[in-house]
Formats: C-alpha cells, structure tokens, sequence
C-alpha cells in the first residue's frame, strides 16, 4: 500500500513520457535524451540542484501539451525556425501549472521553444536549456554511429547559434568533447544513468497530493481526444462510489479514485487516428486498442508506492470468466478492487456522452449490466449495488465529468 514519503514524482514522470514515447518507433526515448542532455548543460553550468531538478522535470515532460501523434511527429520533424513549435508548449504549461510540485517546471516548459531575444520579459534559464537539450537529441541518428555524427551535430547547432542563450552553448560545448556523453546519450543503458546521477529528494507526498497529481495526469491522458476528454474522470467517481458503499477503509477509498484517475495511462501510446475513430475499429486497431491496458499495468507496477494498484487500474477489461484482456484473469487473481474498477468503467462509457452518441438511460445501462453478468463477464454483487445506488451514482459521475469538462474547455481556450 501506498506509504507517505515513498512517491517519487520523478518515478511517474519518467514512465509518463516513457508511454508516449512508445507511439511511434521514431520518438525513441525522446523525453529521455532531452532530460539527460539538460541534466549535463545544467550541471555544467553549476546550477543549484532545487533548478536542475525542475529543468530535469520540465524536459521529461517537455512535449506533454503535444496531444495528437500528428503534433509529435511535427516536432521531430520541425525546423530551428518554426513558429509553429509554441502553442505545444503553452499547452504543457496549462496542465501542469496548478500542480505545486510541477508549477516551476510548467514554466520552464511554456517558453521551451522561446528563442534568445524573441520575447522582451526574462526567460527561465531552465527553459534556454531544455530548448538546447531538444534540438541535439532530434539532430542524433540513432541508427548510425554516433561519434562520427558528433563534428555534423555541433556545426548544425553553431549554425543557428543565435536563437540559443550563450551561457547555455558555451557549456555544451565544454562538454561535447567527452565520448562518454554522446554514448550514454543513445545507448540503452543511459536510461539508468540520469536516475542514478541525480540523486534528487523523494518528493514527499499525502494521499490528497497524490489524488491531485493522478487528476493531472488524467487529463494528461483524456485531453488528447475529445471522444475521451472526460472518461478517467468519470470512471475515478464511479469507483470512489463504488469502493464507499462496498465499506472498504477510507485509504483504499482514496487510492481507487488514484487507480480510476490512472486507469487509461497506457492510452498515451495509442495513435490518434484509433482514439479518435468514430466507426467500427479494424482487427488491426483493436489489437492496437487492447495493449493499452498492459501499458497501464506495466506503467503503475514499477512506480514505487502505485505498486499495488497496477491490477486494479489495468484489470479494467478482464472479465469473470477469463475472456478479457490481457492477462484473461479469473478467480482469486481478480481481486474485488480490480472487479469494482471494471464495472466502473463499464458504467461509465455507456452513459457518459460522447460526441457521436448519446449516454444510455438508467434502464438501459442496468439491462446491459445484468447481461453482462449473466455471460459471466462482471461480478453480479457489485451490479447489485450499482442497481440499488444507480441514482447516487449516475450523479457523481455527472458532476465530476461536467467538472472535467469545464477544465478542458479552458485547456483548450
């Protein structure tokens, strides 16, 4: 169970932008590189290790406000000059900012594509770095050998020094003669080397911290489509009801809500073109539609303090009878939590609203369950509360999707 002062927010970061990075094969540990390129240039320049963990955090989520695969791929893609590489930024900036932990690095990524002297305000240094950082890690080619890129790499970026801060050049500089940092920087084992080398604090956080963090990160996750932009939100209600009037304690309560907020993480690696799909999905897509659920399991099982509620997040599309995916659990290996989160999340898509149809009536959405439980697929005793609190139920979801919607209505405004 989740113990105050074992959360790291540097473990779920890391495994955020590990999940994003998973859309496409050309994104390969993307937030990785940057992070560990502005974690040298910061260290070089001997800044404080309060800054250098926030310019750290700031560059593993550097891309975050980039919602579609179509954005992600412009900005790998993109020129030093484009003008078009802000609006992901600011959009970063708007879902981390009211997050305490992560207000100073919200900054740092708002004017990460800021160029020296574009804006007549001061700019965090963090941000010069991480706009540096970001422009090395596209120019490396990790299919060809990467010293010999090193001499092309540092001509590219002289070449466009004026739109970089110097102190920020000057450092990476110093340190581009070092071999040891273009191999970390491309190989495999540079994924232990920048946890390792920081040695930052724990964050410490109580369970409302932590409750706060995962709503983050949920809007992280349904914001990049408007079919879903309130799903996770409404599946957290619907558990925390559920979990209540089951009589679990009031910490399991809590870290349902966590695990309902978590639910989809693993969605961060499905293309768009499937989330957003408004027709029938291709056996294709929906092989590409189930991993996400072990995505969300592998995610949450290596994080330190959500160890335990990996299974009752991504066991949201198991079934009784050993039919679901992906693990086709069955018996004892579903455990009542993860039952209740499946049923949650079923309650919720049938009569939340999506923009191509309408949620289902109370009648309905009960007809649905009690056949669902007559195939074996969900647990008859959980539908039995849903059947008798329904009213209560249907309310609280209501009220945490229309509040989730305000939320992404500003997002996107």
């Amino acid at each position: 169970m989740f113990t105050e002062g074992e959360f790291s927010v540097f473990d779920i970061a890391f495994s955020i932008s590990d999940v994003i990075d998973l859309v496409s094969s050309d994104l390969s540990s993307h937030h990785r590189k940057v992070a560990y390129i502005s974690y040298n240039i910061a260290k070089e320049m001997d800044l404080p290790d309060d800054e250098i963990k926030d310019i750290v955090l700031a560059a593993i989520l550097h891309d975050i406000g980039a919602v579609t695969d179509k954005e992600r791929m412009h900005l790998k893609e993109a020129m030093f000059d484009d003008s078009a590489l802000t609006e992901h930024a600011l959009m970063g900036y708007k879902l981390l900012q009211d997050f305490e932990p992560f207000s100073n690095a919200a900054t740092i990524i708002k004017y990460h594509h800021t160029h020296l002297g574009e804006l007549k305000y001061e700019i965090p240094i963090g941000s010069y770095i991480v706009h540096l950082a970001d422009r090395v890690s596209i120019l490396l080619d990790e299919h060809k050998e990467i010293l010999a890129q090193i001499p092309a790499i540092m001509r590219e970026i002289d070449n466009n020094r004026s739109i970089f801060q110097p102190d920020t050049l000057a450092a990476l500089h110093r340190f581009a003669k070092y071999e040891y940092f273009w191999i970390e920087a491309c190989s495999p084992p540079f994924n232990y080397v920048l946890p390792e080398r920081m040695r930052f604090a724990r964050e410490r956080m109580d369970l409302e911290a932590l409750r706060r963090f995962a709503k983050v990160v949920a809007h992280i996750i349904d914001f990049r489509s408007r079919f879903t932009s309130t799903h996770s939100s409404g599946v957290a209600a619907v558990a925390l009801e559920l979990t209540i009037i089951s009589g679990f304690s009031e910490r399991e309560c809590k870290m349902m809500e966590i695990a309902g907020f978590l639910h989809d993480l693993g969605k961060l690696a499905i293309p768009n073109e499937i989330l957003e799909k408004n027709s029938a999905l291709t056996h294709e897509e929906f092989n590409e539609m189930r991993k996400h659920t072990y995505y969300t399991y592998i995610v949450l099982k290596r994080i330190k303090g959500l160890e335990h509620i990996s299974t009752w997040a991504a066991y949201h599309h198991e079934k009784l009878d050993g039919t679901g995916y992906p693990f086709h659990v069955k018996g004892e290996d579903f455990s009542k939590l993860a039952r209740i989160m499946a049923v949650a999340d079923i309650v919720t898509a049938i009569t939340e609203d999506r923009p191509y149809r309408l949620g289902m009536s109370s009648e309905e959405a009960i007809k649905v369950l009690t056949n669902m439980v007559k195939s074996g697929a969900i647990d008859q005793g959980i539908v039995e509360l849903v059947k008798e609190n329904f009213s209560c139920i249907n309310d609280v979801r209501i009220k945490a999707q229309q509040d989730a919607q305000h939320e992404y209505i500003a997002f996107r405004n």
